[in-house]
């Protein structure tokens, strides 16, 4: 192709409303058309080499930087649509590229501005990028905050109306709308739809069910089949809808969405993968969450469990109170904290008054009913955190009263007896009493790190023989002799 030639092309191409470059590789020039001009911010039909320095590519998969003398020789295919990306000053746009070979020294490129800034994919990939860190660790009480932010997102970069979240029945048979975000003047929707049965939306709920997708750019172009679809979108001045479903354990268990209502949208393969990729990230975090009430769940179990097992452990089987294990235990504690805090401790030992001639004449159900009803009034005038009433063994019972002095616990034990009293078991074959009472022996000290329980039991039991030997139904407190 001679000069002429090249310059009459070259003419033709300028009034062309596409931008086209015109590359000469015999002479390796490089003509822009007027429209390639204002898309290169240049002002010369022939690219000098500060132009060409100027005006740079860049590959959206790799985001590899390349000339324009690469771009005709490796990143453009003749034979398919290329998307690739302008930088230009500070600006970058997406465009559509599409080569042509004139003859073996002359080849075009046009240029096609795809309307979407660069910029909104890499806003789109930062929104992405801060859900997934949202979602990753996501607690229950957070989660909705974050699916309204991801549907906001979505519902911006898809240029839609409303973007919602759809939960189906464990039966899927009916959905409900658990979220939805709304543009500016757009009628929200989320409460009419919650409950909606499968025989309302038969189309819908199959096509969703097989495919997994529900896709119409144009929702006057659906089917025959779904009129009932067709009606609803026409309720809801919906123009175009993009539905993706959303799996869980590979059972679909919703979908994410997003719909038109000003004008209609022609779907891209862009739009479903990012509401593919944004509905696959919320599926994951209410995974998360499953997984983590479900363990919560699991841990909760093993403690009540651990609980149920140590209260076992530590309760009397038939009086319900503290049993000796517990008692054992919470007497050496006690006596350690006492003596920390230089504080007096009490422990009373008592015992049912002739128990022995009560069961054999009332019966073992009888003296089992009593021993549950004295150590449930035993067990409620145990009112401070520390005190505890406990089955010592037998007829017998053992309270102990951390910071109590001889003084108080006196007064403690005229409340047992009053409690006893107030009772009114009958017992004639007590050599006491017609009723029920009880013996009552404690001792009052201050420990030390010398103290042990078995020494205080020891004497605590020495003040109940004392009870018991003169006379029973009374109260004896032991006290050493040197003891201030």
């Amino acid at each position: 192709m001679g000069v002429y030639s090249i310059n009459k092309m070259r003419d033709t191409l300028s009034v062309f409303p596409l931008a086209i470059l015109l590359h000469d590789n015999s002479t390796n020039s490089y003509y822009a058309n007027k429209s390639a001009q204002k898309l290169f911010h240049i002002d010369e039909e022939k690219l000098c080499n500060r132009a060409q320095v100027n005006i740079t590519f860049m590959s959206p998969q790799s985001k590899k930087r390349f000339s324009i003398d690469a771009l005709f020789d490796r990143y453009i295919n003749p034979h398919t649509d290329n998307h690739i990306i302008l930088n230009i000053k500070k600006d970058k746009l997406r465009l559509n590229a599409k080569l042509a070979n004139l003859s073996h020294t002359l080849s075009l490129i046009t240029f096609e501005h795809i309307h979407t800034h660069i910029d909104e994919q890499n806003h789109f990939d930062n929104i992405i990028s801060k859900i997934s860190t949202e979602l990753i660790d996501i607690q229950n009480d957070n989660i909705n905050n974050q699916i309204d932010y991801a549907l906001k997102a979505i519902g911006n970069v898809c240029h839609a109306d409303r973007s919602y979240l759809f939960k189906f029945s464990n039966d899927r048979k009916s959905m409900s709308n658990t979220h939805e975000w709304v543009n500016e003047g757009v009628t929200p929707f989320i409460d009419r739809l919650q409950n909606v049965p499968d025989s309302e939306l038969p189309y819908f709920f199959d096509v969703m069910n097989v495919t997994h997708i529900f896709k119409a750019s144009d929702t006057s172009e659906l089917p025959q089949q779904a009129k009932a679809e067709k009606d609803e979108f026409e309720l809801q001045k919906i123009k175009s809808v993009l539905c993706i479903g959303l799996r869980y354990d590979k059972e679909i268990v919703g979908f994410i969405g997003c719909d038109c209502v000003k004008k209609q949208r022609d779907w891209s393969d862009v739009d479903l993968i990012r509401l593919k990729l944004v509905g696959e990230m919320i599926a994951n975090a209410f995974k998360n969450i499953n997984y983590k009430e479900e363990l919560e769940q699991t841990q909760r179990q093993l403690i009540n469990a651990n609980q149920k097992l140590n209260e076992l452990a530590n309760t009397d089987g038939l009086t319900n109170i503290a049993n000796r294990r517990r008692f054992d235990e919470t007497l050496k504690n006690e006596i350690k904290r006492c003596a920390r805090h230089k504080q007096s401790i009490c422990l009373i030992i008592c015992d049912i008054d002739f128990f022995k001639l009560y069961n054999d004449n009332y019966g073992h159900q009888r003296g089992d009913e009593t021993l549950k009803r004295v150590a449930s009034s035993l067990h409620n005038l145990c009112k401070r955190q520390g005190d505890l009433a406990a089955r010592y063994g037998g007829e017998e019972f053992a309270i102990i009263l951390p910071a109590t002095n001889s003084t108080n616990c006196k007064v403690f034990t005229a409340l047992i007896q009053k409690e006893i009293a107030m009772l009114a078991i009958n017992h004639n074959y007590s050599n006491v009493a017609k009723h029920v009472t009880l013996s009552i022996g404690f001792y009052t000290l201050i420990p030390d790190k010398t103290t042990t329980p078995e020494s205080i039991i020891h004497n605590a039991d020495k003040a109940l023989y004392i009870a018991k030997e003169t006379g029973r139904n009374k109260v004896s407190e032991f006290v050493i002799s040197n003891q201030k």
